[in-house]
């Protein structure tokens, strides 16, 4: 009973505005009194006024319908009971469709209450003589509805605090960056205290915007409603999830192919939104990205998708295999490196045709992508390093610039690899073992202490003077 009591007291103490906040403490005093016809009616009437203040406060801030809306109330003289009682009539309808400051399903309780309200105010005229005699639980479950709809709710406008907020999400001094977008989304002059049915809706605008709109869209507007959607997912993540689950696939549905592959760039910002894509949509993507130009690979940044996402792997694999080696080297020097890639780097290495081919891989893809080699690609790497031949002549080994590229594998492999020393010496003793000598790679091993330092003979005879 104590938790009871103290539940109806937090919600008192809620309440924003002071003259409702007055009703509110009648209706709670006369439930405890056991007076629940009293506690209906008074919690009614905390109600209207409270609408009623909502409504000024509204107006001040400038909002057109609730201007409106008081200059009629203001017009009602204090005789003219027939006026009074047709505003409160409709006083439901103004909170919920004029002004939004309750949803409908809220409009509805609360209209329970005012015909409740109705029946302990008069008499109910019944054959038996009987009056309508509401329980404790009816009395309490409407002081806590009209609280929580509207008497401790910040009078936001549903459709003012969507439009406002969707116009600074795509203003340019909205930050791409999620934690900034979060700050600024989070604050109460946006979603910071708002309702769910705003939420719902905006994040439904904002996905509508990216894959439905006929309107292109630039990288940082793509961006930035991927921000403010990460931003909403931790403000209320279950509001957010709801519309994922619902409308995204949907949405998917109804865009062509050109407005589909805005969900590459979108899956790589929001990777939970993966799972709420139905089956056919999925089909659709994968079979999208195998009859992608390198172009498009590129552009869509299909790599990093790949990267974490295991269903788009397999996709971005099959298509790579369909490519010639030029088309590949174009792919690997014109995306960020990717684990999933790394294979692509060390074939093209080693399969260099030419000085030229071996610096320019070895520099611009081989050494990026070393970094994730493990024990069994360094010793793939250095297996067709003494296969490669082209023209007779191993065109990786007689490279220019082949020592500083071996000194970067080098130092670029020793964090993945347990005997990093020792399988690098057996590849020195092989090379060495055909003539050739790298002395910035010999330098590192001597740092290493791999190899002793060798110090020339000293020959007094053969100083000049």
């Amino acid at each position: 009973m104590h938790l009871h009591l103290s539940d109806l007291d937090e919600l008192y103490q809620s309440v924003r505005n002071t003259k409702s906040k007055k009703y509110l403490q009648e209706a709670i005093s006369s439930y405890r009194a056991g007076a629940y016809r009293s506690a209906i009616i008074t919690t009614w009437i905390a109600v209207c006024v409270d609408i009623i203040e909502k409504i000024a406060e509204l107006g001040i801030s400038g909002d057109t319908a609730a201007k409106e809306i008081y200059g009629r109330l203001q017009n009602i003289s204090a005789n003219n009971v027939s006026e009074m009682l047709s505003f409160e009539k409709g006083i439901l309808d103004y909170a919920c469709d004029k002004l939004e400051l309750i949803s409908f399903i809220e409009k509805a309780h609360l209209q329970r209450l005012n015909d409740d309200r109705n029946i302990c105010a008069h008499p109910t005229f019944s054959e038996d003589g009987s009056q309508f005699s509401p329980s404790p639980e009816l009395a309490r479950a409407y002081i806590v509805q009209a609280s929580n709809y509207l008497l401790i709710q910040v009078p936001v406008k549903g459709k003012v605090a969507i439009d406002r907020t969707y116009n600074v999400i795509t203003e340019e001094s909205f930050p791409q960056n999620e934690e900034l977008a979060f700050d600024v989304l989070s604050s109460g002059n946006y979603l910071g205290r708002v309702r769910d049915s705003v939420i719902r809706n905006l994040t439904i605008i904002l996905i509508k915007r990216l894959f439905l709109d006929n309107e292109s869209i630039a990288k940082p507007m793509f961006n930035r409603i991927s921000a403010a959607l990460g931003a909403i997912s931790r403000i209320n993540g279950q509001a957010y999830k709801e519309v994922l689950k619902e409308k995204l696939s949907p949405m998917l549905v109804d865009a062509g192919d050109k407005k589909l592959k805005r969900i590459f760039p979108f899956l790589i910002n929001r990777v939970e939104a993966w799972d709420n894509i139905e089956k056919a949509d999925k089909i659709r993507i994968v079979v999208l990205i195998e009859s992608m130009t390198v172009e498009e690979l590129i552009k869509y940044n299909i790599p990093s998708l790949a990267n974490i996402n295991k269903d788009i792997n397999p996709a971005l694999q099959s298509r790579i295999g369909t490519l010639d080696q030029l088309a590949i080297r174009k792919f690997l020097e014109s995306v960020p490196t990717s684990q999933v890639l790394k294979k692509y780097a060390l074939n093209l290495f080693i399969s260099s045709g030419s000085f030229d081919a071996t610096y320019g891989i070895g520099t611009k893809i081989l050494v990026p992508y070393c970094k994730y080699f493990n024990e069994e690609d360094v010793i793939l790497l250095f297996d067709g390093i003494y296969k490669n031949s082209s023209w007779d002549i191993n065109q990786i080994l007689n490279a220019g610039g082949i020592d500083q590229i071996l000194s970067e594998l080098y130092i670029g492999t020793k964090s993945n690899i347990n005997e990093h020393g020792k399988t690098w010496m057996e590849f020195w003793s092989n090379v060495k073992a055909t003539g050739h000598d790298y002395p910035t790679l010999k330098t590192r091993f001597i740092e290493d202490k791999l190899l002793d330092e060798v110090v020339e003979d000293f020959d007094a005879d053969n100083i000049p003077f």
